[in-house]
């Protein structure tokens, strides 16, 4: 008589599962969903104060966007640029960023700048980052506020 094959059902019923392959998944999981937040938050410098708007509108789509940082030192009376966590030297150079900025996005038409110049920097400054965005011929720019009363 020929011999039944043995499966893992018939050795032995309460075999327990091995987790381990799924542990490394859901740990490589993680580690890329924290890694990505990571990227969104250094978008944002925390050395900006943001001007107060009684009536601002809330961004419901934030795919697409592309953020402008505008720091202001009183001391020096000087506005730095910053893009992705990097300073730049000056409007030019943003122009640059925005520019590969806006190939590398997918959907070209969803591109759109967001400016979040400090309550204190001079329009000056804040004119400048407009113009390199009209440089970059984009028609799509946004401001940052608070609706945070207590920040005026």
């Amino acid at each position: 008589m020929a011999e039944a094959k043995k499966t893992i059902e018939t050795e032995d019923p309460d075999m327990p599962l091995n987790l381990g392959p799924l542990i490394d998944i859901v740990s490589i999981l993680l580690l890329y969903y924290i890694t990505c937040s990571t990227f969104e938050t250094t978008r944002v410098s925390m050395d900006v104060e943001l001007p107060y708007a009684r009536h601002g509108l809330k961004e419901e789509d934030t795919s697409g966007r592309f953020i402008v940082n505008v720091e202001w030192n009183e001391s020096l009376y000087e506005a730095t640029y910053i893009v992705n966590g990097v300073r730049t030297s000056g409007p030019a150079e943003l122009t640059d960023f925005i520019n590969n900025g806006k190939r590398l996005q997918k959907n070209a038409r969803n591109f759109r700048v967001v400016i979040r110049a400090d309550k204190r920097v001079p329009y000056e400054f804040t004119q400048a980052a407009m113009a390199a965005v009209a440089e970059a011929e984009v028609a799509n720019v946004l401001f940052s506020t608070t609706e945070d009363a207590s920040e005026q």
